[in-house]
């Protein structure tokens, strides 16, 4: 990562989030639903390869409908579908993960039914 990324990482990290209860869907976090989380290299190659777009792109997209604090964000395979997940903590303090489709930055309710391995 060069020094212009990391830049521009920390200070979309440090933008404020518009106070408000996040709005969430069912959490669902199975093990056998989710091919994990991918590292940086990964995140790069799903970028090249047209699998994902650009993080701040998404950032973008996600942000209106974001209430709370992001405390982290990963990028995923949910079902062989990529998807950027956020990790807030809503003003209620309860921990919300909103997810977004990586290519396009759509918000993807994750329901108890997708979520039944």
């Amino acid at each position: 990562m060069n020094w212009r990324t990391a830049f521009l990482i920390a200070c979309v990290w440090t933008l404020p989030v518009p106070a408000g209860a996040a709005q969430g869907a069912v959490q669902c976090h199975l093990k056998s639903d989710f091919r994990g989380a991918i590292g940086q290299e990964g995140a790069r190659a799903a970028v090249v390869r047209g699998d994902a777009a650009p993080f701040e792109k998404i950032l973008r997209e996600a942000r209106p409908r974001i209430r709370g604090e992001i405390m982290g964000q990963l990028l995923e395979q949910h079902r062989g579908v990529w998807l950027y997940e956020f990790r807030v903590l809503a003003p209620d303090g309860h921990i919300k993960y909103l997810h977004f489709d990586a290519k396009t930055g759509r918000y993807v309710e994750l329901t108890a039914a997708s979520c039944a391995s």
